[in-house]
């Protein structure tokens, strides 16, 4: 999906990605994922979200917000995992 004029964002896996507010859009769902396993990349998260926006008849996630965090001590502990930082994405789905 093309991003309609003067709105900045990145199409991914035909659902578009946008860190702004869209004005007079209204938020079908807000959307959020966690991913822990190692390895992980943005790609991951838009992929993970953009499923999630089209199973609710979205095509565009606006408020578009991502980041890596350290995993809360007891998520380390009772994981075993080497890699104790996480990925997490999150916005509101619209149609457009």
């Amino acid at each position: 999906m093309k991003a309609p004029e003067g709105l900045a964002g990145v199409e991914f896996n035909d659902v578009l990605f946008t860190e702004a507010e869209i004005p007079n859009a209204t938020s079908i769902k807000k959307l959020t994922v966690f991913i822990r396993k190692q390895n992980s990349s943005l790609d991951d998260i838009k992929r993970e979200l953009s499923n999630q926006a089209k199973a609710v008849g979205a095509n565009t996630v606006m408020n578009f917000r991502y980041g890596q965090r350290l995993a809360s001590l007891w998520e380390a502990l009772t994981r075993f995992e080497w890699d104790i930082e996480l990925w997490y994405g999150e916005g509101d789905a619209v149609k457009l």
